[in-house]
């Protein structure tokens, strides 16, 4: 659980000048289980601000503290992105919109920092996620990580953040809201946390490159179009039962596979798979249902590759039993294999791949080693 947060929310006018508020999170109570976790610092802060459509561009903010500290970098709005410049003198924050849709009305929140806080590098495009109402990553961040006190990752937080490539979820995330990695269209490799509950409307939708999600049981509610417009996707599972599934949640998906319609395909769709959850599927069920292929010639074990939570002792288990599966090639000429080196955020690191490699190589039948079919990795 998040500890209670109390929202104070301070008005202040300026003559002649817009109206800001500003929203101060003064973290009230600890939880047993969250006083395990750092808590988010009491005066973290996002500051709104709004440009109306036929106002000036350049507004003034009044601060709740002298010298405060502003992340610069470029974010974006609902609709529009947007670029600024500003300076702080006192309390006293003067912004200039400078983007091209100067003049278009706009609202969006800037991170701010007391100079006694621990203010990051702001030309890393390494950002980490607070779970701040209002929260936006910088446009350019590539990669992510998660403050340990965030168990919701706010509307919109990632919204159009182009250049984010791979995301793991810790665990202690269950929510993710509407919008929260809409447009992120070079995201590729998802992991998400194995006790999420809440996928909102369009979480991820657009997510053009995204190549495979796992949900873990937990999940009770998906929202409309959650994953609509992922047009890479090829692997995806959804728990049973749902208490709630909203209406297109994978609409225009063109490239999802139809899954292999045994038990073991579940087996492999599992975030808590195990190899004796693998072994004892196949001594139940026959070695067949571990080469059968589906409409895209996927057999399960390619399903397992493509499993961010996937080990390899998981991987031998299977292949003890069936090693001609790793021979086998989908509709894209992928073997199961080249998937496993895609899924680059599997713990599987270079030396974890090598010595699954070794032993694959030396443990091959020796008709599988004069196919002649050659392997590459990725």
């Amino acid at each position: 659980m998040s500890p209670n947060l109390v929202i104070e929310r301070e008005r202040e006018k300026r003559k002649g000048k817009q109206k800001a508020t500003i929203t101060t999170y003064r973290t009230i109570q600890q939880t047993s289980i969250c006083s395990q976790r750092p808590a988010v610092p009491s005066l973290t802060m996002m500051i709104p601000i709004w440009f109306g459509p036929s106002e000036s561009n350049i507004m003034d903010v009044v601060m709740p503290h002298a010298n405060m500290v502003l992340d610069p970098r470029f974010m974006g709005g609902w609709v529009h992105a947007y670029e600024f410049s500003f300076s702080v003198k006192g309390r006293t924050l003067t912004i200039t919109r400078t983007d091209a849709d100067e003049g278009w009305p706009d609202d969006f929140h800037l991170r701010a920092y007391l100079p006694t806080e621990d203010i990051p590098d702001f030309t890393s495009t390494v950002y980490t996620c607070w779970g701040l109402e209002h929260e936006r990553a910088p446009k350019d961040v590539t990669e992510v990580n998660f403050h340990p006190s965030v168990t919701t990752i706010q509307n919109g937080t990632f919204y159009f953040c182009r250049s984010l490539v791979r995301v793991k979820i810790p665990d202690h995330v269950t929510h993710i809201e509407r919008f929260a990695f809409k447009c992120c269209h070079s995201l590729k490799s998802l992991q998400l946390s194995t006790n999420i509950e809440f996928i909102g409307k369009m979480a991820f939708h657009s997510c053009e490159s995204l190549e495979a999600v796992f949900l873990p049981p937990t999940v009770t509610h998906i929202g409309d179009d959650a994953f609509g417009g992922c047009y890479s996707l090829r692997f995806f599972n959804l728990p049973e039962p749902i208490q709630h599934l909203g209406s297109n949640v994978l609409q225009g998906c063109d490239s999802l596979s139809t899954t292999v319609s045994n038990n073991l395909s579940k087996v492999c769709y599992s975030t808590s798979v195990t190899p004796q959850s693998i072994q004892k599927c196949i001594a139940a069920h026959g070695i067949e249902c571990a080469t059968e292929v589906n409409d895209q010639q996927m057999t399960a074990l390619h399903i397992l590759c493509a499993n961010p939570h996937v080990t390899v002792d998981c991987i031998r288990a299977y292949l003890q039993f069936a090693p001609e599966a790793a021979e086998q090639q989908d509709s894209e000429e992928m073997t199961p294999f080249q998937y496993l080196c895609t899924n680059d955020i599997t713990f599987l690191d270079d030396r974890s791949f090598s010595s699954l490699m070794a032993w694959w190589y030396g443990c091959m039948p020796p008709q599988t080693e004069t196919t002649g079919k050659k392997r590459k990795r990725g």
